[in-house]
């Protein structure tokens, strides 16, 4: 019986960074609108921006990013892939 091997996407998920660490957006989520969002926002692949907060109780994230400071809710960052530099 063959197994199939885990596919993982690379880097963490924004939900599990701790605050004021710098982080590198590595993917964003599939679904179109929320893309079309986050980039509108300067959410982007390749962005580095910097974690401020994460608000306690499933709160939302607060990221600087391009000079702005975005909240980010607690479902959505669980879809965007970071790195930690």
């Amino acid at each position: 019986m063959a197994m199939k091997a885990a596919t993982r996407k690379p880097g963490t998920s924004l939900d599990h960074v701790a605050p004021h660490s710098e982080v590198e957006i590595l993917s964003l989520p599939n679904d179109a609108g929320q893309m079309r969002m986050l980039e509108q926002l300067g959410i982007r692949e390749e962005a580095r921006g910097r974690v401020k907060s994460a608000a306690p109780l499933g709160g939302p994230i607060l990221l600087e990013i391009g000079g702005s400071a975005v909240a980010i809710a607690r479902g959505v960052a669980k879809k965007i892939r970071v790195r930690v530099v």
